[in-house]
Parts: C-alpha cells; sequence; structure tokens
C-alpha cells in the first residue's frame, strides 16, 4: 500500500499490482485477463501497474476539474479568477509521511477505479447483464464515487505549501448539517 515513485521521487501511482491482488484475489485467479495487443505487455502484472498509472491521472484530473478544489485554492489564500489557470493537484503533496492515513485511501481509491474502468470491462460479458463481473463494475464505481466524494468532503490531506507537515489552515474540513425549522424544511448547512 505504498504509493510508486519514479527515480526523481515523483508519485506516479497512488497502487501497485499487489494491491488490486488484495482487493479481489479470486477475479485476477479465475479470470484469463486479455491484454490488448495494441498496449505492447506481455505480462500481466507491467499491464495492471500501467492501467493503476492510467487511474492515478485520471484521479488527478477529476480532483483538478471538481469544483472543490478551486474553493481549496480560495481557502488557502490562492483564488483563482480564470479556471484556466487553475493549478495541477501535485500527487507529491497528498499526505506526506501518511501523516493523517490518507495514501491507503488513495490507494483504495485508485484500485477501485482501476477495476471499474479498466480491468473488469477486459473480462466483463457485456451481453449477460447478470454476470458477475458486470455487477462488480457498478459495485466499484459506486465505492469510488463514494471514497472520491468522501475525501473531497475531509480534506485533511494536502500539504499546499509543501513544508512536510499539513496545518490547520491547509485543511477544508466541510460537513453537512440538517436541522429542522419552524416551517419543518431542513436547513442544510455547509461550512
Amino acid at each position: 500500500m505504498a504509493f510508486i515513485v519514479d527515480g526523481g521521487g515523483n508519485v506516479i501511482s497512488f497502487a501497485e499490482y499487489t494491491d488490486v491482488v488484495q482487493k479481489d484475489q479470486r477475479l485476477l485467479e479465475s479470470n484469463n485477463i486479455k491484454i490488448p495487443a495494441e498496449s505492447g505487455f506481455a505480462d500481466v502484472t507491467e499491464f495492471i501497474e500501467d492501467m493503476l498509472e492510467k487511474s492515478t491521472a485520471r484521479i488527478l484530473l477529476k480532483l483538478k476539474a471538481s469544483t472543490w478544489w478551486q474553493g481549496y485554492n480560495a481557502y488557502v489564500g490562492n483564488p483563482i479568477n480564470n479556471l484556466n489557470a487553475l493549478p495541477d493537484v501535485n500527487p507529491n503533496l497528498i499526505d506526506p509521511g501518511n501523516a493523517n492515513g490518507r495514501r491507503d485511501t488513495f490507494t483504495e481509491l485508485c484500485v477501485y477505479h482501476s477495476f471499474a474502468q479498466y480491468i473488469l470491462p477486459l473480462i466483463a460479458d457485456f451481453g449477460n447483464p447478470e454476470s458477475e463481473e458486470v455487477s462488480k463494475i457498478s459495485y466499484y464505481d459506486a465505492k469510488f464515487n463514494d471514497l472520491f466524494n468522501e475525501l473531497i468532503s475531509i480534506a485533511d490531506w494536502y500539504d499546499y505549501d509543501n513544508d512536510g507537515t499539513i496545518q490547520a489552515d491547509e485543511k477544508a474540513i466541510t460537513y453537512m448539517r440538517t436541522r429542522r425549522s419552524r416551517s419543518r424544511r431542513s436547513i442544510v448547512q455547509v461550512r
């Protein structure tokens, strides 16, 4: 459950092959994953690790595209007026030293995304809607979305100023509390 880094110490993937095996070993043992010929990979391990790198890139892009990222930049004192100038989410600044234990959560997020978007579609029988793999795609996609929303709601995992620790002013924790008013309509407060 460690992030994969390149020779320069930059994070290239939130997960590795063993994380996929730990999540659903039966799936990998009982199915013959057909590696697309154009991928250039001969080994399933290399192919899955490439899919995990793609999932990491997609997660970072999804974080950047979220309204949360724009709000977070404004919260930490870097308001962006032009959305085209929004900075990228730097994977090296995600929970440095695993102080909050969020690196494991990002690993799970990456595995869920990879299963739903890349691995299971290779072996799923879409002609049979009751196929186990087709239902697992829905399951892993829902798990991914729930975990993604949890991460952007908690937002205690990003070291914006790159000093090695996440201080209180870098945490943008939002919460929703529903309360009743006299009109019997619920009012949702977001911090």
